[in-house]
């Protein structure tokens, strides 16, 4: 919990000194990247990309950066005619779970969430929210499973 709480204030002071992105790697634009080794360590880059809504006009992208256990990257969501979130993220890999926090952008206010994934063949996959009736807020609960899949895709230099 401690570790989650560090990477949540780094986060934190990282989006604070950054501009966010307007929109990550688009699958019908992207080139492959590939790995490098830097300090002695195998540099992992891997994009995702979901299409979603009822005529898939919904894109969601993410970029992870891998480096050992550390893992960085970009999140966005950009649903059609609704506000998109768009941010950074923070994470720890144990090898099984990808977790972390993502400090995002939506309507001008920066905002964060939890964040948990899954490498499962060629596709990421994410645990979903419930909403806290108390807070309004996207939580994890009891009831939250690992159910939001993203497909791999080459990503933009």
């Amino acid at each position: 919990m401690k570790r989650l709480i560090v990477l949540f204030l780094v986060a934190s002071s990282f989006a604070a000194c950054t501009t966010q992105p307007d929109k990550i790697a688009d699958s019908s634009d992207t080139a492959s990247t590939p790995d490098q080794e830097v300090n002695d360590q195998i540099v992992k880059t891997m994009c995702f990309h979901k299409l979603a809504g009822t005529a898939n006009q919904d894109t969601t992208s993410i970029k992870l950066i891998v480096k050992g256990d550390q893992v960085s990257g970009d999140f966005g969501h950009y649903p059609k005619e609704k506000d998109r979130r768009v941010g950074k993220i923070t994470a720890i890999n144990d090898g099984k779970l990808i977790k972390g926090v993502w400090v995002y952008m939506q309507e001008g206010i920066s905002d964060t969430l939890q964040i948990e994934f899954k490498l499962v063949g060629e596709k990421l996959v994410q645990k979903n929210y419930t909403v806290d009736a108390k807070t309004g807020r996207e939580v994890f609960s009891e009831a939250s499973v690992f159910n939001i899949e993203f497909d791999k895709v080459s990503c933009k230099d």
